[in-house]
C-alpha cells in the first residue's frame, strides 16, 4: 500500500513539475513576442487594474 502511495506522490511531482515549465515556456513565448513585435497587448488595457494588485 506504502508503494502505490509512494508511486503516486512521484507520478504528480513529475506532473506538477512538467506544467510548471510548460507554463514558464509559454510564458517567455509571450514576453520575447512582446518585444520583438513590440506591440501593445490588447488584453492590458482592458485588464490594467489587475497590475494594481501585485
Amino acid at each position: 500500500m506504502i508503494q502505490v502511495f509512494a508511486i503516486m506522490v512521484i507520478v504528480f511531482v513529475a506532473l506538477s513539475i512538467f506544467f510548471i515549465m510548460k507554463i514558464k515556456s509559454t510564458t517567455l513565448k509571450i514576453i520575447k513576442t512582446k518585444e520583438l513585435n513590440n506591440e501593445e497587448n490588447k488584453l492590458e488595457k482592458n485588464y490594467q487594474f489587475i497590475k494594481g494588485l501585485y
